[in-house]
């Protein structure tokens, strides 16, 4: 049991863990400590970006390896705002579609894929459920992360008071730009979007001539949960665009592999 985020290395994988008590463990592998080579080197968790099959399986059974977990259900993903409630036994990888999932099942792994995108923990307070997202900037416009707890209230009959969330590595905004559509879409879905952007330095244009804003993406998610009243517990607060040697980024380096989050009931 940890109290905040340590790095652990195994035989193979490196990953940060945090396990705020013995039936609970949320979960960030680093790129280190895999079999994929080029630019997957090493630990790419994805069948979506081009890496051998082969790779992936042998990462992904890695990852369960380190964290003694029987299965880690994973997800297709496409930026989407579905929440999936995993029951039973898991489900070939890549098979059920949406960006978020839910459970209440003892040994049953959690696990979104991110190149940038912030990945969102939630769990109850008593480790009864627990639902991970993965929160682009699509998932955010979208409110993934509120869908995501109100999910796990419902489905479990959880007060939403009794939900906590921590964030993981994820792009910051310093190193994450994006255009005036972006910023209309969080008009649709938020009352004050502009306390997440902030002018690229002296709003500086892409070549097509579309001004450009930074985005801060944690900082959306974390008023999204607040305001329902949730508490936040342990987050990572490390760039994936900067930290190369710890993580894929697809903005930094466009094909690449995918670091895996996973959040578990023990």
């Amino acid at each position: 049991m940890s109290t905040s985020w340590q790095l652990k290395s195994t035989d193979g994988p490196e990953y940060f863990e945090y396990s705020p008590n013995p039936k609970l463990v949320l979960a960030f592998f680093t790129r280190r400590g895999g079999v994929s080579r080029g630019p997957f080197e090493s630990l790419n968790t994805s069948f979506e970006v081009g890496d051998e099959d082969r790779c992936v399986e042998e990462n992904l059974a890695r990852t369960r390896q380190a964290l003694q977990l029987p299965a880690v259900q994973t997800i297709r993903q496409t930026h989407s705002d579905i929440v999936l409630p995993i029951a039973g036994g898991p489900v070939l990888p890549e098979t059920l579609t949406g960006d978020a999932s839910i459970t209440d099942q003892v040994g049953m792994g959690l696990g979104i894929k991110v190149a940038d995108c912030l990945p969102v923990y939630i769990y109850a307070e008593d480790s009864s459920c627990i639902g991970i997202a993965h929160c682009g900037w699509r998932g955010t416009a979208a409110r993934l992360a509120e869908k995501t707890a109100r999910g796990l209230s419902r489905h479990f009959s959880v007060p939403l008071s009794d939900l906590r969330f921590a964030l993981g590595p994820c792009i910051c905004p310093n190193c994450y730009e994006v255009g005036d559509d972006v910023r209309e879409k969080f008009g649709e879905s938020f009352p004050v979007p502009d306390d997440f952007f902030s002018p690229a330095v002296a709003l500086r244009s892409s070549a097509s001539g579309v001004a450009k804003y930074r985005l801060d993406l944690r900082a959306a998610n974390r008023w999204l949960l607040m305001e329902l009243g949730l508490l936040e517990k342990q987050s990572i607060a490390l760039c994936t665009y900067e930290e190369d040697r710890l993580f894929y980024s697809a903005r930094r380096d466009r094909t690449t592999g995918r670091n895996l989050a996973v959040i578990a009931l023990r």
